[in-house]
Order: C-alpha cells, then sequence, then structure tokens
C-alpha cells in the first residue's frame, strides 16, 4: 500500500527516503511508572506476567525489571504528589521514562525542554518534564542492556532451519524488554506533534484519523509509543508492551497467565501493522498488557503507510475480540467519525 499522505488527525508528514535525525540519541522506553490503587493486586499480576522484582531504589515503590533491564516502577496513587498520580484512570501511568546514549544528550534535552517548560534533574540524574498532555516524562541514559540468547530456529518447506533438534517450549514467559506503550487521546493528530517537532520522534505508519505509531530513532522498534483516539475523553495509559522470543513464548506466557485466572482482552493474534504476534490481558494497571514477538524492525529505508482502521487490520487472526457488528471492540474500537 502506498502512502496515501496525511489525513484528518493523522499528524505531520514524513516523506519517504529523506534523512532521519536522532537528534537527542534516543534508545527506546526505559522504565514506565504505574500508580495503582491495589498495590499487592499489581505486584502479583507483575510477578505472573515473568518480570524480576528488584531492589527498590525509593520507599514505596516496588521495582520490576525485564531480561534487559527494562524496569516496570509501581507505586500507590498518592493524589497530593504529582510523580504518584496517575494519568485518566484510578490507576495507571504516572511517569514515562525514555532512554538516550549519554549524558551529552541529557544535557541538550534539558536545554531544549527548559525554554517552556520544567526540565529538572533528580539526584541521581536522570531529567524530568512533562508533555503538552501533562504526561509526566523522564529521560535518563540508558540501562537497558543486550541479552545474548538462543535465536529460535524454523522448519519451512525445503528449507529445514531446526534438524534433529526439537522446537522451544514455555512454561511461562519472561519478557526480554519494553517494547512500546499505546496511550488514549483526544487527538492523537495534536498529541503527536510535541513528539515529532521538539523530540525528533518519526511516524512509522497511520491509523487514518484513529492513531499514530512513532519510533524514537530511525533504525529498530517499528513503534515505541502509539497514540490513539480513545473511547473516552481525556488522557490516559492503553496497554504496555513486552517482547518475548517467539510465537511460542507469547502461547505459553498467555496459557500461564490464563491458568492464574487472568483475563484475556485480546489475543492470541497477530496484527497487520508492525506484523507482532500477541496476546493482551486485562491488569491492574489501568490498561492491558501484552506478550509481542516478531515485530518488524526497521530503518531509515521503512515506508510510512496510512491505513483505513476498520476490524480486519488490527489483526490478520485473532481470538477474543468481538467482531459481531463489523466493528473492534478492542485498542482501536472508538474514533471521531463514531462520535459525530
Amino acid at each position: 500500500m502506498a502512502d496515501v499522505g496525511v489525513l484528518r488527525g493523522s499528524g505531520p508528514p514524513m516523506e519517504t527516503g529523506m534523512a532521519l535525525e536522532n537528534r537527542f540519541r534516543f534508545t527506546g522506553v526505559e522504565c514506565v511508572t504505574f500508580a495503582v490503587e491495589d498495590l499487592d493486586d499489581a505486584c502479583r499480576f507483575a510477578k505472573d506476567w515473568g518480570l524480576n522484582e528488584a531492589a527498590s531504589p525509593e520507599q514505596g515503590m516496588r521495582l520490576f525489571a525485564t531480561v534487559d533491564g527494562s524496569e516496570v516502577r509501581v507505586v500507590e496513587v498518592d493524589r497530593t504528589r504529582a510523580d504518584r498520580s496517575p494519568i485518566g484512570s484510578p490507576s495507571g501511568m504516572s511517569e514515562l521514562t525514555w532512554g538516550v546514549e549519554d549524558e551529552a544528550a541529557l544535557k541538550a534535552l534539558a536545554a531544549e525542554l527548559g525554554r517552556d517548560r520544567r526540565a529538572e534533574f533528580d539526584a541521581a540524574g536522570v531529567l524530568h518534564s512533562v508533555d503538552d498532555l501533562g504526561i509526566n516524562l523522564a529521560f535518563r541514559v540508558a540501562r537497558r542492556r543486550s541479552v545474548p540468547y538462543e535465536v529460535t530456529r524454523y522448519n519451512a518447506p525445503g528449507s529445514p532451519g531446526r534438524l534433529n533438534a526439537r522446537a522451544p517450549r514455555y512454561q511461562a514467559a519472561k519478557p526480554h524488554e519494553i517494547s512500546h506503550i499505546a496511550i488514549g487521546v483526544d487527538d492523537a493528530g495534536e498529541a503527536v506533534k510535541f513528539y515529532i517537532e521538539r523530540l525528533g520522534f518519526i511516524v512509522s505508519d497511520r491509523y487514518a484519523n484513529r492513531g499514530i505509531f512513532m519510533r524514537c530513532s530511525p533504525v529498530g522498534n517499528h513503534h515505541h509509543v502509539f497514540f490513539m483516539n480513545a473511547k473516552q475523553r481525556g488522557t490516559r495509559f492503553n496497554h504496555l508492551a513486552f517482547k518475548v522470543r517467539d510465537i511460542h513464548e507469547v502461547i505459553g506466557g498467555g496459557q500461564h497467565l490464563d491458568s492464574l485466572g487472568w483475563q484475556t482482552f485480546a489475543g492470541p493474534g497477530r496484527h497487520l501493522i508492525s506484523s507482532a504476534c500477541f496476546w493482551y490481558f486485562q491488569s491492574p494497571f489501568g490498561g492491558s498488557w501484552e506478550y509481542a514477538a516478531d515485530e518488524d524492525m526497521v530503518d531509515e529505508h521503512w515506508e510510512t503507510q496510512d491505513f483505513d482502521a476498520v476490524s480486519h487490520i488490527f489483526s490478520e487472526w485473532t481470538f477474543g475480540l468481538e467482531k459481531s457488528d463489523g466493528t473492534l471492540r478492542g485498542p482501536i474500537s472508538a474514533s471521531k467519525e463514531q462520535a459525530l
């Protein structure tokens, strides 16, 4: 499908083949802090999800990590503190931390953001600010580290990639890294302007009039953040995606969560946009969490496309989503058109 240009709510254009900058040398999502009403339930979910609990750097905070060191921080809601107040929901995200390559990038970010908003370093050298939607943002030198592992091999007709070896089996998932975060907003086209114009994020793909997939660097994930026109008014956390090794781990992890009584939101399935195999579960964090595998990886030559946000675009195949009236009751169920 060719890039058909920018439609209403789609954000600024990005021409295929143009030179893409990474002025602040972003590396991806480093940490998501959640403020929740039920701390014990949220921590139980994080452990069941397969995250490792680590020593917390702050009293009243619980810290969990993936294999590569991506972090989830969990605190109880405290409306007297901005850093412990969730956006949009009784439980939800209270701060989103992005990684950068070095201290020079942090200083450049502080200078850029300090032109018109708070840009403060804490005692640990983490820069704290806020976006135009009121989402608390933080920036730190990346702590995530690549951990080697054996990549899954597959057999195909006439091409045995896994000879004399059994396929892997997973009794549960062990998330390797945070992939991306999705945030519901009133107008995705407006929401992304700060990230594109001030931080240099790049549009990877768009749901026309519905949502925008963006990556923070030219090379790497198909997207690190997805802003979508939400069913409810206001800004709120929608879902957080974790990369696992392969579709076998998506299924094994999902079956494990299901056996523990956690409820499926959607899946298992496979997205058309980003190609990821997925399984979403409802969580105590104000939105869903997603196991994801085999997502598209891109570079400067990726061609941005516009897609109609219709039921068959969300997934090539899936279970757990109602389509009885021809529309999705899932992450892109609401749109400006439906509100008219």
